[in-house]
């Protein structure tokens, strides 16, 4: 280091003031810290340190190995690995836990010594330390540590509702802090609880009736393993607004629900779009003798997205196969539903060991039967398996699903996928549904079930509609696999 300074970086090339000398360089303090941030193997040791200065042979090496004192160690470990001001990540790190984690008496409440040993095992120990700086983490966890708070779902659910508090709960269950719930269905409750205190009391009741027994109720019966999507959560939201409206509307127009007639009712629906969320509800009304009986709305049809012919499937796989600008998990999700009928939220949620053997003999479980990946996406799924085995996950053990999410223990979304796959333009049931046509012209409905994971009566229902003659289907298959292999 030199006291003297000039004013340009050698390093990033601004004009500010370079105060230190690193290499042969002047560089800024930027420039500075950023080499302390980045500590990476030394070339000599093997050590993981600060690569600052040059051996006898001229290699760029640590301090050690270039024979000078070494200045850049954390102040309380000596390490120079996660540097953070004069400390390492890793004891800073600690340091925060200690007054996190801690009573007055400076013992860590043993429901959250886990949280502790799942912390410290973070790929980055600033990142886990900056975490906990943050709000409401730190003052929610001091509460808990001081008996302040029990170690329970119900304390996190009195905080306001953020993406930080789901990770927060999502961490705190990783850690083996909480039990597993369904964090998408735990907070669709809580937020649709709050959206009926917000309500007149009278019609409170009744939407939170509705809510409870017709809605929760059949979502709560989901297994643990398969938990709500984004979507679900959207489409039940939407469904108690909507039926807030239309209670709403009945206040505005004097009407009673208990005694609703016929003309009402088709007034109201004269001026709106049916949705399939009111008529779900007046259903359950008459069902439960809220309303009076009347002639229902049909239940809106599903538009189905046009049809998607094969010139036209095997188009967006050959995009896929080569799209680098893609993130990999999506191409190969959108792979499995383009030449496999996967659907994108099944894909989503497959485990590491779906996956098994290597190379030419690489297999994916979807049903039953393990099946036999082509090349072209063998070697993508090799690829993926590769730098996700690579990747050391943000904290804890590497996750047990084959593409996992940003939090912590999930897999991707299914809506992070469509959002990556949109760009390319194909509808994606229709693509589905397309392609499971093909699969019963060419193979048994019963085989179509064993290898995609269909029940056998949606494979012969499509079998039906493709009006499949699979007598020949070897011929078929083997074109078929012909063609793929041609999109490598």
């Amino acid at each position: 280091m030199n006291n003297g300074w000039k004013r340009r970086c050698d390093s990033c090339e601004r004009d500010v003031e370079a105060r230190y000398e690193i290499l042969g360089q002047r560089i800024c303090n930027a420039c500075y810290s950023r080499l302390r941030r980045n500590a990476a193997t030394c070339p000599g040791c093997g050590v993981t340190k600060v690569l600052a200065f040059r051996s006898d042979s001229g290699q760029v090496v640590c301090a050690t190995c270039a024979g000078v004192p070494a200045r850049f160690g954390c102040t309380r470990c000596s390490s120079e690995e996660f540097l953070a001001g004069s400390h390492c990540g890793r004891c800073r790190l600690e340091e925060r836990l200690n007054e996190v984690l801690t009573d007055d008496q400076g013992r860590i409440h043993p429901q959250l010594a886990p949280l502790r040993a799942h912390l410290l095992s973070t790929r980055d120990p600033r990142s886990a330390e900056r975490w906990l700086r943050r709000e409401p983490t730190g003052a929610t966890l001091r509460a808990m540590a001081g008996g302040l708070k029990p170690v329970r779902h119900e304390t996190l659910d009195e905080l306001p509702p953020s993406t930080r508090l789901r990770y927060f709960r999502r961490t705190l269950i990783a850690a083996g802090c909480l039990p597993e719930i369904d964090v998408r269905l735990h907070d669709l409750a809580l937020r649709t609880e709050s959206f009926i205190q917000t309500l007149p009391a009278d019609h409170a009741v009744i939407v939170a009736r509705y809510f409870s027994w017709e809605t929760l109720r059949k979502l709560r019966r989901r297994p643990l393993d398969r938990p709500v999507s984004v979507g679900v959560v959207n489409t039940r939201t939407t469904e108690v607004r909507k039926i807030a409206a239309f209670l709403a509307w009945l206040d505005e127009n004097d009407v009673e629900l208990e005694t609703l007639q016929q003309v009402a009712l088709d007034r109201y629906l004269a001026h709106r779009d049916p949705h399939r969320a009111l008529a779900r509800f007046l259903r359950w009304a008459v069902h439960h003798r809220v309303m009076p009986r009347v002639r229902l709305p049909p239940t809106p049809r599903v538009e189905r997205g046009p049809a998607t012919n094969a010139d036209a499937l095997w188009d967006h796989v050959d995009v896929l196969l080569h799209d680098e600008t893609t993130p990999l998990p999506s191409r190969i999700i959108g792979l499995f539903l383009l030449v496999f009928a996967q659907p994108i939220s099944d894909s989503a949620r497959l485990r590491r060991d779906a996956v098994q053997g290597y190379g030419e003999e690489l297999t994916v479980r979807f049903g039953t039967t393990p099946v036999k990946m082509p090349p072209p996406i063998a070697s993508l799924l090799q690829q993926h398996l590769a730098e996700a085995g690579n990747r050391r996950p943000y904290v804890g053990q590497p996750s047990a699903w084959l593409f996992p999410g940003t939090m912590p223990q999930q897999h991707v979304t299914e809506d992070a996928v469509r959002g990556h796959l949109a760009k390319h333009g194909f509808h994606a049931r229709a693509a589905k549904r397309a392609r499971l046509h093909q699969l019963t012209q060419v193979l048994p409905a019963s085989i179509v079930a064993d290898i995609t994971g269909y029940a056998v009566q949606t494979a012969v229902r499509h079998a039906a509609k493709s009006g499949a003659a699979w007598g020949a289907y070897p011929e078929l298959r083997e074109s078929e696999t012909s063609e793929l292999d041609g999109h490598k």
